[in-house]
């Protein structure tokens, strides 16, 4: 059973991996056949390989495969047809629909999904079934439920694109939001109806998470219970998700698999309890009602009610049908082995929810509980409860290690010492005070608050400590991204790690993971660097490297919810490229969205020297820019040729730091955001020299790249740092136009993702365009 579920699910994966989905005439309906033939004849050749298993089983396995694939073909093509084009990006359409989730809300308005019932029909396409939602500034407030009308600015489903970065049109695929936006104002926004029925359970987590903020209006903590309670995370902030992050307890803030275990497990237990008491006084086994159905159902029905209440995310639908199966079998009176529970729930899932595998959560949910019933069945158990439990964590570690590698490119080392305690901690008493609150809200609030300060005083208590630990020099070990091979012996070194065996397959299993453990991205030669332009959308943000430095220049922008190009995709970008500290950072100026990132890089990756320009606000170890600063790292020198004198009278994109790199073997020039005045500046200063690869300045406006700019430089390579269909339209057609006229190739973050260019000693290598490299069904062609 288990080896069917592994087939079916390696049928999806297979998909998923896909750079782009088969086209064949009709494939929505030949896909559609071959899933259901595949589900209708399981059944007999099931049966077959029951009477004829060496026989058999291979025909079982291949259609499990086929299944897996067929299914997830079909789910896709719906799903990416589905999508709002590139072209229509930044369209008004007018939309008819129902609030689909909890209202979040940030510092500048609310977001929600979107369930659109009736789109306007004026518009060239129709707006997708589900979209998500800013409201800026939003003058109402919706509840979830709610019919309304709204005219709203759809863009497509795009991300940012970059080694090590988070895959945000992935996840948008799976999560089946065809396009964002943001609500325009407009008098026609207007509530049509109340909240519908079908809603209910979205609004009843809503009606818990506003009471709970209601009770806790000025806790820091508030984040935390509401996540623990229904599932909400959105009210905790950065530096509380890199505590739990950093001390590997992610796991425990929202509604995991072990809560809903714990729940279910008590509350069946209770209800048993109960009953057998009244067994005392009421002859219930006369009427066919015995403690453990009983104890049955009532665990099934407390694990329906709080998956729901999470929002039936991955783990809680594997524990949710693991559980299901476990006490359908007592109800049945039937012994059902854990590896069938653990398959019936993988099966169940994917049939479910197809783009689970595009989850991080999904591989982690199924990955621990498939290394704890590994690595444990079968196995004598220690007399102490301590042991078997550190010895659960320790497996658990180690089975997910590199799963964690993998996704996130880190590891908690800390991480099997803080569950020890953090997992009962919180499994044991802050989440039964949590889920006692919420329920007896609905009746008294004054007592209701009493329990919640409780759960409250106890987060508080213990905060101090967490954040001590995620501060520890090893509580957060990043990994570089290994190669496929690498990847793979971990796997297998983490098998024999699991496996059972004696000392020497033990260390044959630790050998094999040393690669990915131990791996390190070849650097730069002698007189060598590698520019990299990171996808920051509208900002910019350069990494510079040599043989043994690293140079970052300006971090991208902050958005409106808190968030930041410095956290999303600078860090991980340096932890991925293996590099722990910068050598220096540049920040060229004031703009947000040249040094919106920075505080959140500087907290999480240190910088031995701070050079700032003008316009930025100072730090206490920080130098300023000026033209004439030199130094050299392994054989690349670096010269700063602006700002030249006093700029400050001057617009501050024309306060930009200048910097050029010369390598043995050809040259950049990081313009920043220079106009026309600062151009003329470094034009008539006679340090202006031709350089092979050149940042286009100001995201090619026109307001910047003079004739004269472009004629001095005349790259090989004209890079732009430019948003996908933002506002301004940079870059500039006739900018580009003039880049390419002196022989230099556009190219463009907004359609390549994050460029690469090594300049060796030979010259330039070639160019590496992150979408280019890495192909999924659920980007768009790269452009060429």
């Amino acid at each position: 059973m288990f080896l069917l579920a592994i087939a079916f699910l390696l049928g999806h994966c297979l998909l998923h991996a896909v750079p782009q989905l088969p086209h064949v005439d009709g494939s929505l309906g030949l896909v559609g056949a071959l899933t259901v033939s595949a589900v209708l004849c399981l059944p007999a050749v099931l049966y077959l390989a029951m009477r004829r298993p060496r026989a058999r089983f291979g025909a079982a396995i291949a259609l499990m495969f086929a299944a897996g694939f067929g299914s997830a073909w079909w789910s896709a093509s719906d799903r990416v047809a589905e999508r709002w084009p590139d072209e229509l990006s930044g369209t008004d359409v007018e939309v008819r629909g129902y609030i689909a989730s909890i209202v979040e809300t940030h510092v500048d308005g609310k977001r929600f999904l979107f369930d659109v019932v009736s789109p306007d029909r004026t518009a060239a396409v129709r707006a997708p079934r589900h979209i998500e939602l800013n409201w800026y500034d939003a003058t109402s407030t919706p509840a979830p439920g709610e019919l309304w009308q709204l005219r709203v600015r759809l863009r497509s489903s795009r991300g940012f694109a970059n080694p090590g970065g988070y895959d945000y049109e992935a996840q948008l695929l799976r999560k089946n939001i065809g396009a964002t936006g943001y609500v325009r104002e407009a008098s026609g926004n207007r509530r049509l109806d109340v909240a519908r029925w079908s809603y209910v359970i979205v609004r009843a987590r809503a009606l818990i998470a506003a009471r709970l903020a209601n009770a806790l209006p000025n806790s820091p903590m508030l984040g935390i219970v509401q996540g623990l309670a229904v599932g909400d995370t959105s009210r905790m902030t950065s530096a509380q998700w890199r505590v739990f992050a950093a001390t590997g307890t992610t796991h425990l803030m929202a509604i995991s698999g072990l809560h809903i275990g714990m729940v279910a497990l008590s509350f069946a237990s209770g209800i048993a309890w109960l009953v057998a008491r009244c067994e005392r006084f009421i002859p219930l086994q006369r009427r066919q009602i015995t403690v453990i159905g009983v104890q049955a159902i009532a665990g099934m029905i407390a694990a329906i009610v709080y998956s729901a209440l999470a929002g039936f995310s991955i783990p809680t639908q594997r524990t949710l049908i693991m559980l299901c199966v476990y006490f359908g079998a007592r109800l049945l009176r039937r012994e059902v082995p854990p590896t069938h529970g653990l398959a019936v729930a993988l099966i169940t899932v994917l049939l479910v929810d197809p783009f689970a595998p595009l989850a991080a959560g999904f591989w982690l949910s199924f990955g621990a509980v498939a290394a704890l019933f590994f690595a444990t069945t079968g196995r004598r158990h220690t007399k102490s409860r301590w042991r078997e439990y550190g010895r659960l964590q320790l497996i658990a570690t180690i089975g997910l290690a590199p799963l964690l590698i993998g996704v996130f490119g880190n590891l908690s080392l800390i991480s099997p010492l803080v569950n020890l305690l953090a997992i009962p901690f919180y499994t044991l008493l802050v989440v039964p005070l949590v889920l006692i609150a919420s329920v007896t809200m609905l009746v008294s609030s004054t007592l209701a608050s009493v329990v919640l300060q409780g759960a409250v005083h106890l987060l508080e208590w213990t905060w101090p400590l967490m954040e001590a630990l995620s501060r520890l020099p090893l509580a957060m070990w990043p990994f570089p991204q290994a190669p496929t091979w690498a990847f793979i012996l971990l796997l297998i070194g983490t098998f024999f790690l699991l496996a059972p065996g004696v000392f020497a397959t033990r260390i044959a299993g630790a050998t094999l993971c040393l690669p990915a453990l131990i791996w390190q991205p070849i650097r730069p030669g002698a007189g060598e660097f590698e520019l990299t332009l990171l996808d920051v959308g509208q900002g910019l943000s350069i990494v510079v490297t040599t043989a043994t430095h690293a140079l970052v220049y300006d971090t991208g922008p902050n958005f409106r919810s808190g968030r930041d190009t410095g956290e999303l995709v600078v860090v991980p970008y340096l932890h991925a490229r293996g590099l722990r500290r910068i050598d220096t950072l540049v920040a060229s100026h004031g703009d947000a969205d040249h040094i919106g990132g920075m505080e959140s890089l500087l907290a999480q990756v240190p910088a031995e020297r701070l050079l700032l320009g003008p316009s930025v606000t100072p730090r206490a170890t920080s130098e300023t820019c000026a033209a004439g600063q030199t130094w050299q790292w392994d054989g690349v020198r670096f010269e700063m040729l602006y700002p030249i004198g006093d700029v400050t009278h001057l617009h501050r994109n024309d306060t930009s730091c200048v910097l050029r790199i010369q390598g043995i073997g050809g040259s950049a020039l990081l313009l920043g955001d220079v106009e026309r005045a600062a151009e003329q500046q470094l034009l008539t200063s006679g340090k202006l020299l031709a350089s092979d690869i050149v940042i286009v300045p100001h995201h090619g406006s026109r307001t910047s790249s003079s004739p004269e700019l472009v004629a001095a430089t005349s790259p090989r390579y004209a890079l732009f740092s430019a948003g996908f269909g933002n506002q301004w339209g940079f870059p500039k057609a006739e900018v580009q136009a003039r880049w390419q006229a002196v022989g230099a190739r556009s190219l463009q973050t907004s359609q390549g993702g994050a460029i690469e260019i090594a300049v060796t000693r030979d010259g330039l290598g070639p160019v590496r365009a992150y979408r280019a490299e890495h192909r999924h069904y659920w980007r768009d062609e790269p452009a060429k």
